[in-house]
């Protein structure tokens, strides 16, 4: 009879190993969400935005942080960062804050000056510095500009 036991309780070891061998296998091989086609959860300027974040960090982290969300506003700059992918700036209603978005997809025909909307996964308002007064961005992963 212990034998019976001992095989019962190997057996079921080895199912639950199998079970989470198949599910992380499953989710590595997922893949990231494409962005560019998918539907942004919210839709939003970049001034509200980033008001959100200064007035309540919390509630903003759960309605936009790594959500996908368009984001429209005025252009202020357009660099490119060490990976050759371009981030744009766009204008917020505090001097010296913007919305970084780094963007996967082209800058296209972006200048600034121009509005556009940027879609991609908000990661939050980033650290400043308060003894420079230096305001952090709220930032935008994997964007696109959207047509």
């Amino acid at each position: 009879m212990l034998g019976k036991t001992k095989k019962t309780i190997i057996f079921s070891v080895l199912i639950v190993i199998a079970v989470a061998a198949g599910v992380g296998y499953y989710f590595y091989n997922k893949g990231l969400k494409n962005i560019e086609n998918a539907t942004p959860d919210a839709s939003i300027s970049a001034e509200a935005l980033y008001q959100a974040y200064i007035t309540d960090s919390v509630n903003a982290n759960k309605k936009f942080s790594e959500k996908i969300i368009a984001v429209t506003g005025v252009v202020t700059n357009i660099s490119q960062n060490q990976q050759n992918k371009a981030i744009i700036l766009l204008k917020t209603n505090q001097a010296g804050a913007s919305v970084n978005c780094t963007l996967e997809g082209e800058a296209a025909n972006a200048k600034e000056g121009d509005t556009l909307t940027v879609k991609g996964i908000c990661n939050g308002l980033g650290a400043g510095d308060a003894e420079l007064g230096i305001l952090g961005d709220v930032y935008l992963i994997r964007g696109y500009l959207t047509k």
